[in-house]
């Protein structure tokens, strides 16, 4: 038995024969990315978060992608919604970063490989990219169903991550890794981060947008409401994604009181 738990801890993922995600690193290029900042109320972004994380400011990004040529997964769209959080470890060391409230994905791979491994909410759904003459939308979907549609002027004003970045750093992902045994007891509870590696960003736009959110229960974008409307950045980039960090263990960290 011994020696088969130990042949076992190779397997990256199951099933061992046909491993369902890649290993790190994961090469993402040429990647369009359409990221809107709004305001919604502070008791919104409440509801989505628990001790000991704590909210930065009123501000959520929704950052909608197109991921053309991602390593083991093929084409790939995605949505995530952030707010943005601090979080103390043990020894009173600050993280900073944006909290993924709601995820969707089209791959079932990269949708395994984000629950498993960093704890990100995802979920199934589709998100659709258009462009036009003077305009580029986002349109997003669960079961078919429109959760999100977002419309922004087309490369209006060239700026740098930079400014996207000053709402709140949304470089590292922080998220809720919650992970239940086949008992019903809880297997993994962490507060996870992992920052994007080798990132190049090509070119970034700012431009005047607007979100409009629809209710749905299986994702629930609506529930931190648009308040005002503040800015749309269109870029492109490649990046790398990598191992992460566990900042919190609330299960290592109650057998050890």
């Amino acid at each position: 038995d011994q020696m088969m738990s130990l042949a076992n801890s190779d397997i990256w993922s199951t099933p061992k024969l046909a491993p369902l995600y890649p290993n790190f690193p994961i090469q993402y290029r040429d990647v369009q990315i359409l990221t809107s900042v709004y305001e919604t109320s502070a008791e919104a972004i409440a509801m989505h978060l628990g001790a000991p994380l704590q909210s930065l400011n009123n501000y959520v990004m929704i950052h909608n992608y197109f991921m053309p040529d991602v390593e083991g997964m093929g084409v790939v769209e995605e949505t995530n919604v952030m707010v943005g959080v601090s979080v103390k470890n043990l020894l009173g060391q600050e993280f900073v970063g944006g909290f993924s409230t709601n995820l969707l994905i089209s791959s079932d791979i990269g949708l395994a490989q984000g629950r498993e491994i960093h704890g990100q909410p995802k979920k199934l759904g589709n998100t659709k990219l258009s462009k036009s003459a003077d305009q580029i939308e986002a349109k997003v979907f669960r079961n078919n169903e429109i959760v999100a549609h977002v419309k922004s002027s087309y490369k209006k004003e060239e700026t740098s991550i930079e400014e996207l970045s000053s709402y709140f750093p949304f470089a590292q992902n922080i998220n809720h890794k919650l992970i239940r045994n086949i008992d019903g007891t809880l297997g993994i509870n962490q507060i996870t981060a992992r920052t994007l590696s080798a990132v190049s960003v090509k070119n970034i736009w700012a431009g005047n947008g607007t979100v409009e959110l629809f209710p749905n229960k299986e994702a629930p974008f609506h529930l931190l409401p648009v308040i005002k409307n503040i800015k749309t950045f269109y870029w492109d980039a490649d990046f790398a994604l990598v191992p992460g960090i566990i900042i919190r263990d609330f299960i290592k960290e109650q057998a050890n009181v």
